[in-house]
């Protein structure tokens, strides 16, 4: 994708114009009404869509994959805005909150776990109250179905720019656990004085914190996210998981409600039923190795949730092992957090044997464990032979220098991991200046 778009900026440099385009106004007037002091703009190109925004007072901060892109931004339009250079597939690049998040074409790029990531990590970006507003080609283009079919409504009608065309049908599936509130039609102009349709797509975020009683009713309603404020007891656990069972709730945030073993495994039994729910955050509890047996059952059974956040708990080694022999199988989840647990070697090196089989989990936390060698060597075993890893935490663990050079080699023999913390581990300072050396190489 960086080499096309390089190609085109260098030859057609401005190729789309000036002014900016039709959505970038409607949504300038929407963040506007919603108070927006801040927008983010993944894909900005060479700037024109910030332009709105600008003239209205509004920060804008862009993400560019192409460098000359982004001189053009600078040289032709005399934006000084923040425009990281990246891709949209590493989000995020920042910890920071955006009052509204507007991106125009660049989703229909994406492969579909691509797609699903893009929309996820532009949500968790997103104030609360907040829009994300997206356009997508339209099937009604007189370029559907022309080229290379690479799968349902994907095609590579140019050598390096696959392209999935959308409808009211797809929209609802892909947006709609992440607020979606409007959709339309709308034509843009794509060059030459030709104009092509796409479909507007409005999101907002709704996050409110509740307590129990509010958060049964909320998930009855099937509310898209539910977060969930001080300390349960076992029957509000019990009455929340009896409503996430059948819920089409998309994230559930249960943060430091002093969940035990019995609520974990009652929240696990109702993700044997539940197919809606997307995101579940239960860091900072008490949940222990009964809790995470249950997740490890659950995760077998649910196709649907693509986050699981235990970070915080009091998950050991037989926990870590029966998530670890789920995601042997399992083909949803993308996103697993075990950092500040009690897990081991045992359970790192099932978590790591699991890798060598799964494609789907692309950020995996470990961090302040009691990993040692054995554990990270299995870990770095299985890399070599897994394609979907890009983020690693192994910080504030037990890893000496085996388990640093274990993990080195399997840099070296994976292209796909971006990121790897290591720090406060008992390996030699060499080995970790090595290990930051080689992820710095393949940045470039």
């Amino acid at each position: 994708m960086t080499k096309f778009w390089e190609g085109a900026f260098n030859e057609k440099q401005l190729m789309w114009g000036l002014a900016p385009t039709a959505s970038a106004s409607a949504a300038c007037e929407t963040f506007t009404r919603s108070g927006a002091k801040s927008v983010l703009i993944p894909g900005i190109g060479y700037g024109r869509n910030a332009k709105p925004f600008l003239e209205r007072g509004i920060s804008v901060t862009g993400i560019e994959i192409s460098k000359t892109a982004i001189e053009l931004a600078r040289s032709r339009l005399g934006l000084e805005i923040p425009i990281v250079r990246g891709s949209v597939t590493d989000m995020p690049f920042d910890r920071r909150k955006y009052g509204g998040i507007f991106c125009h074409g660049l989703a229909y790029l994406l492969d579909g776990r691509g797609r699903r990531k893009f929309i996820r990590d532009c949500y968790r970006q997103l104030e609360p109250g907040g829009h994300m507003i997206f356009t997508v080609i339209s099937k009604k283009a007189p370029m559907y179905e022309q080229g290379s079919r690479l799968g349902d409504d994907w095609y590579e009608r140019l050598p390096g720019l696959p392209m999935y065309f959308y409808d009211a049908e797809s929209v609802k599936r892909e947006f709609g656990p992440y607020g979606l509130v409007e959709l339309s039609e709308v034509d843009e102009p794509a060059g030459d004085g030709a104009t092509l349709p796409f479909i507007k797509v409005v999101c907002r975020r709704d996050a409110v914190t509740v307590n129990a009683a509010e958060a049964v009713l909320r998930l009855r309603a099937g509310q898209v996210e539910v977060t969930v404020d001080g300390a349960l007891q076992q029957s509000e656990v019990a009455a929340i998981a009896e409503a996430l069972g059948t819920s089409k709730t998309s994230i559930l945030t249960m943060g430091g409600c002093q969940i035990t073993d019995a609520g974990g495994v009652a929240i696990a039994n109702a993700l044997l039923t539940n197919t809606a729910l997307r995101e579940l955050w239960l860091f900072n509890n008490e949940i222990g190795d009964v809790g995470g047996k249950a997740f490890g059952a659950a995760l077998r059974a649910n196709a649907s949730l693509t986050t699981l956040c235990l970070n915080e708990d009091r998950v050991g080694d037989d926990g870590a092992k029966a998530i670890g022999e789920a995601l042997r199988s399992s083909a949803s989840l993308a996103e697993l957090g075990l950092g500040r647990n009690q897990v081991g070697d045992v359970g790192a090196a099932a978590i790591g044997g699991a890798l060598a089989f799964n494609d789907s989990v692309i950020a995996l936390s470990l961090n302040h464990n009691h990993i040692g060698d054995t554990g990270a060597a299995s870990i770095g075993a299985a890399l070599r032979n897994n394609a979907s890893l890009k983020i690693l935490r192994l910080s504030h663990n037990a890893i000496g220098n085996p388990g640093a050079e274990a993990i080195q080699a399997a840099i070296a023999h994976n292209s796909i991991l971006r990121t790897v913390s290591f720090d406060e581990n008992p390996a030699e300072p060499s080995l970790h200046q090595g290990l930051k050396a080689a992820l710095e190489e393949r940045r470039r």
